[in-house]
């Protein structure tokens, strides 16, 4: 498996490979962010997009596609995973996790933070992850 970030220059070739992944994650907030607006943010520097690959065969395949982006706070720093898609989590988390911790250092961030199911602590606890609060959330909508 291969960790690697798609350079700003080779977003638009990939994308029809990334976005029916990454939708899956983005799907879940709909009304916050679109597909359309991570690869314009990927575009301008706001957004890195990363991509886990397998080599099967003849063949490259995508396993998974994060998102990163470093979260300037009054205090500090924070590397935020804010969207994660694909399969096999298990399987490349050790790949990604010293990629994420060292380019977090790189950036001066205190930490790194991002949103994810319940069930991914089983994978993450072993990194030194720590579940911080839960998120609740009521809809303003016409009612």
């Amino acid at each position: 498996m291969q960790f690697v970030p798609i350079p700003k220059e080779h977003l638009d070739n990939m994308w029809q490979y990334v976005e029916p992944i990454i939708i899956k994650a983005v799907g879940l907030t709909p009304d916050r962010i679109d597909t359309k607006n991570i690869l314009a943010d990927a575009k301008e520097g706001r957004y890195l997009i990363w991509i886990v690959t397998e080599q099967r065969k003849d063949t490259q395949y995508i396993q998974a596609v994060l998102t990163t982006r470093i979260s300037q706070y009054p205090k500090t720093n924070a590397l935020c995973v804010d969207f994660v898609a694909g399969t096999r989590m298990k399987d490349w988390l050790p790949i990604v996790m010293p990629v994420f911790e060292e380019l977090g250092k790189t950036n001066k961030c205190s930490h790194i933070e991002g949103y994810g199911r319940k069930a991914w602590a089983k994978y993450l606890n072993k990194y030194g992850w720590q579940q911080q609060h839960i998120q609740y959330e009521k809809r303003l909508d016409n009612e």
